[in-house]
């Protein structure tokens, strides 16, 4: 199932996208949460690697995961600190989710109740978009429509 696909308003900054990783970020281009599997062993990988840390193996793919996940810890960031840029942005929630599989990925956690900084929380992966900007995975919480849902989430609009 193909990841939503949200307005993330933030400076530009963009991810730096190394050749071996280059898989994950076209899947997030075309919606998708794309991991590594190890083909020796099946287990799934975050943080990517050449090596499999299970059964040190070097064969991998990559496949799409599920995008629904509890938050294991989060914060609520409600000071810009080094670039002045990010004072518009700030509060927002960044965290750790824990996904299928065992994976636990960070991200920003999109949320207007305050649900999202409780352990344990449902949310779900989405993609951020912003014109100009590389794509990004996040995660949100169902306080906030689905895009789907006509809801508009450009900047101004969400915040914890």
């Amino acid at each position: 199932m193909p990841l939503d696909q949200v307005s993330n308003a933030a400076p530009p900054v963009d991810p730096v996208v190394h050749p071996e990783t280059e898989p994950f970020w076209h899947g997030i281009a075309v919606g998708e949460l794309r991991v590594q599997r190890c083909t020796r062993c099946g287990t799934h990988r975050f943080p990517f690697g050449p090596v499999c840390f299970r059964c040190l193996s070097f064969d991998y793919t990559w496949e799409p995961l599920g995008g629904n996940g509890t938050v294991a810890v989060a914060a609520v960031v409600r000071r810009a600190t080094g670039d002045k840029a990010w004072e518009p942005y700030v509060p927002f929630i960044s965290g750790l989710v824990d996904l299928e599989h065992g994976l636990r990925l960070p991200g920003r956690i999109l949320c207007t109740c305050g649900a999202a900084t409780r352990r344990g929380t449902e949310v779900h992966a989405v993609v951020l978009t912003a014109p100009g900007r590389s794509d990004v995975h996040g995660f949100m919480h169902s306080c906030i429509p689905s895009p789907s849902d006509g809801h508009d989430l450009r900047q101004g609009n969400v915040r914890p």
